[in-house]
């Protein structure tokens, strides 16, 4: 068992962070004002902010009204690449901003979980649910009450956990790794945007209460960050500093960083000391062995994808399912069962992380838009204009190659149809034919679906009239009889 990490005084600091959260829950305080006490923008920023860090001015159109409440420091969901059908859990989940984002990410197969120690913060998130279901169509998001050093969610049943500028906030780190670690399924990643120190603070820096709430006085260093995941037993991590994005709030004059700014030595600036960090992870997958658990080696292998703009990548928002990127979201997804670190970068949605990478931009430049998608691997172009096969996403890679799932989201809604016919089960019908209409399923496919389950359960039937028939020497064969 792992000792304590906890200090002395990490309940007075919770308690701290409790009550700067909760005055911006119940709209009495915010990032602006003579004591700011959050780690984002102003709230006449926040939407500036969540497009400049990456989020698309559609998913902030579709959100309910108050979730955007300008406290990110990093676009996780990006980070995470989420895929239909998974469950995703975010720590310290606030109004419920990235938890609404993943779970039209997720899809009606998918569940998307939010943990917040602020009891204003939940009941904020849970009264925009409904305005989350009105407008998403899907009833997949939920929020619980609790500490993200005690999760209130069971072991390994987690497939992505995300986080954004919240660990820092933490007093008790390593324990927070440990439970994200706990929570995983075997193979799940993580996918975090946190503040973390390029060098110490000064002492004046760190005494405010301001910078603690605002999530910089709890900071620790990248370096202790890469530690903590490492000793929570988490394997591929990648840890990219942004610095951009202190810059940029220096820039709009947000009286938090100002402060700071005031309390630093002479010529230096904020971002000398602060940083904006990516940090992504996965769960080593276990095999069973002769005795204890054995982990599989993953080949250190990293597949980046830059897709055109669109709505999203997953191939089932909109009216019409593209069949092409479903069918690439899942060969990436089984890349990624193989070890293959996956990142996804969609023109629309994250142009910054397109901007930063001097190949991506020659070939835009060179070729436009007709160079995407653009696929690298390990750092070099290896395929654009298209989306490679599974077999030749094996071959780049360098694994085994597979048959091709055609098992997608749609295909899948279509079998619980005819399951809910053959169980005579009236609720799972009503609910599996609105999923598949959510997922862009046609009414013709749905009709196909219905009258090959119709004959599946007729079948018995009609082969019991058959043997009843010779038995009794009867007509039996029309149904009616």
């Amino acid at each position: 068992m792992k000792p304590p990490t906890e200090t002395p005084d990490a309940e007075a600091i919770r308690a701290k962070v409790r009550e700067g959260y909760g005055k911006i829950a119940a709209g009495e305080g915010s990032c602006c004002g003579p004591t700011p006490n959050c780690c984002g923008s102003a709230p006449a920023a926040s939407e500036l902010l969540a497009q400049q860090i990456g989020y698309s001015p559609t998913e902030l159109a579709a959100l309910p009204e108050g979730a955007n409440m300008g406290l990110s420091c990093g676009n996780p969901n990006v980070l995470a690449a989420l895929q239909a059908g998974e469950v995703m859990l975010d720590l310290g989940s606030g109004g419920g901003f990235d938890v609404f984002i993943a779970g039209r990410n997720v899809g009606p197969a998918g569940r998307a979980i939010g943990v917040d120690m602020t009891a204003d913060m939940v009941a904020k998130a849970r009264k925009n649910v409904a305005t989350y279901r009105e407008r998403s169509g899907l009833d997949n998001v939920e929020f619980r009450l609790g500490e993200i050093e005690h999760l209130p969610v069971a072991d390994a049943s987690v497939d992505v956990v995300i986080s954004n500028c919240v660990i820092n906030l933490s007093p008790d780190k390593p324990q927070v790794w440990r439970e994200i670690a706990r929570v995983l399924k075997p193979g799940g990643r993580v996918a975090v945007s946190d503040l973390a120190l390029l060098r110490a603070l000064p002492p004046e820096v760190s005494d405010l209460v301001e910078a603690l709430v605002g999530c910089i006085a709890g900071a620790v260093t990248v370096a202790e960050t890469e530690r903590m995941a490492e000793e929570a037993g988490l394997v591929d991590l990648v840890l990219k500093p942004k610095n951009g994005y202190i810059d940029s709030m220096v820039d709009w004059q947000d009286p938090l960083y100002r402060k700071i700014v005031a309390s630093l030595p002479a010529g230096s600036k904020a971002s000398d000391y602060i940083t904006s960090l990516e940090i992504t992870a996965r769960k080593s997958a276990t095999v069973a062995g002769t005795g204890a658990n054995q982990t599989t080696p993953r080949p250190s292998i990293s597949l980046a994808v830059y897709d055109p703009p669109m709505c999203c990548s997953t191939g089932v928002c909109g009216p019409e399912v593209d069949p092409q990127l479903v069918q690439f979201a899942a060969d990436l997804g089984w890349l990624a069962e193989k070890g293959a670190k996956i990142e996804r970068f969609n023109l629309a949605q994250s142009p910054i992380a397109f901007a930063e990478n001097e190949l991506v931009r020659a070939a835009l430049t060179e070729k436009g838009e007709a160079a995407l998608p653009l696929i690298m691997v390990d750092g070099k172009v290896a395929a654009t204009g298209t989306y490679p096969t599974r077999d030749a996403l094996a071959a780049l890679v360098g694994v085994g190659g597979a048959p091709v799932s055609v098992f997608t989201p749609a295909v899948a809604e279509l079998v619980a149809v005819g399951a809910a016919i053959a169980a005579n089960c009236e609720p799972c019908l009503r609910h599996h034919v609105r999923a598949a209409e959510t997922l862009g399923v046609s009414a013709a496919d749905l009709a196909r679906a219905v009258e090959l389950a119709a004959k599946v359960k007729d079948a018995p039937h009609r082969s019991i009239l058959k043997l009843a028939a010779r038995l009794t020497g009867g007509d039996r064969t029309d149904p009616e009889a």
